[in-house]
């Protein structure tokens, strides 16, 4: 019994944390202030090579407790009950997996199947924010923004893909 309270206890105490961070987290991502890593890419169709920005990621797939960031981008995305801050957030957890897809590529010692598979909860992702934005039916300035913000992450996960599978390196700007 004591161990179920304590789990219980841990359970609530989590969940409090996840709420508290997604306050400042759609905050950061809303004043663009999480994005930090520039990786070059072309844009598909005018040609022009450009660099996107991605979030930082320090604990990646292959990491045993990465289950818990799992869960906390879970309820990131439950707990947003704003459509756009919703969004924000859904784009930010997937440009986070693409970060996450490009470190393990980069790492020999990483079996491919990790990255493999972070493209595809990237993928995933990346439709659900495409769902989200495609809901919302008054399209002022804010929601056309952030209908580009999901084209561009759409147009950089498939040119890093298309980039992974050629076995070509990801470019950093200023390389």
């Amino acid at each position: 019994m004591k161990i179920l309270m304590l789990v219980a206890a841990f359970g609530i105490l989590y969940v409090s944390f996840t709420r508290a961070s997604l306050d400042e987290v759609t905050n950061d991502e809303r004043y663009d202030r999480l994005r930090k890593i520039a990786i070059a890419y072309q844009r598909p169709n005018s040609g022009e090579k450009v660099c996107y920005r991605l979030p930082e990621s320090r604990t990646l797939p292959n990491n045993p407790l990465y289950f818990l960031k799992k869960i906390r981008d879970d309820f990131w995305t439950k707990l947003s009950k704003n459509p756009l801050d919703k969004t924000r957030i859904v784009i930010l957890v997937t440009d986070k997996k693409v970060y996450e897809s490009i470190l393990m590529y980069e790492d020999e010692s990483v079996d491919s199947w990790f990255w493999k598979e972070t493209m595809k909860e990237a993928r995933k992702k990346n439709d659900m924010a495409r769902v989200l934005v495609n809901s919302v039916p008054k399209k002022d300035l804010e929601i056309i923004e952030l209908e580009k913000k999901v084209n561009e992450s759409e147009d950089f996960l498939n040119y890093t893909i298309r980039q992974m599978e050629l076995g070509n390196k990801i470019i950093r700007c200023h390389e």
